[in-house]
């Protein structure tokens, strides 16, 4: 998802560059923008992988944010059918619930978001695991299960003062 890497990634790659020996390191972070926001700017009208030819299997992904989409674009290169299965309205996971709308635009998710579904992948909008359907049917119905769940929920450290007045949750 190279549109939101140039746009969130804190880049700490950019420290260790050895380019910086010689003169300055490698902007990392604006070379993905660029390619993301080249990718996006043309509808992805660039030379594009094809895939593999069907095997047959059938792989459930649990989670469509970013692990789960990415994993979904892979198996469908690789030829697998992936069927994602994702318990919210909307796709993206913390791109789209974390990631302030100003820090990556929502039609720019929106394109990215259609263009790796539109590469082979069946979607089960408002599915939860276990509620809806459980991780033993997912086991018994497809040859894989990838689970990538996310990290919606807070961590808290159980100190004190963590629920202190302007104490705010990362999250």
């Amino acid at each position: 998802i190279p549109a939101v890497c140039g746009r969130v990634c804190t880049h700490p790659c950019e420290s260790h560059s050895r380019r910086a020996q010689v003169d300055e390191p490698v902007s990392i972070c604006h070379i993905k923008r660029f390619v993301g926001d080249y990718a996006l700017r043309d509808d992805y009208n660039i030379p594009q992988i094809k895939s593999l030819p069907p095997t047959g299997k059938r792989v459930a992904v649990v989670g469509a944010g970013p692990s789960g989409l990415t994993c979904a674009y892979y198996l469908a290169l690789m030829g697998h059918s992936p069927v994602v299965f994702e318990q919210r309205e909307h796709l993206g996971g913390m791109m789209r619930y974390g990631i302030p709308a100003y820090r990556f635009p929502r039609a720019e998710l929106e394109r990215e978001v259609d263009w790796i579904v539109s590469q082979g992948i069946e979607l089960r909008m408002g599915t939860t695991v276990p509620n809806d359907v459980t991780l033993g049917e997912l086991r018994r119905d497809f040859d894989a299960v990838y689970i990538a769940i996310g990290a919606h929920n807070e961590k808290t450290l159980g100190i004190e003062g963590e629920n202190a007045e302007g104490v705010l949750s990362a999250v």
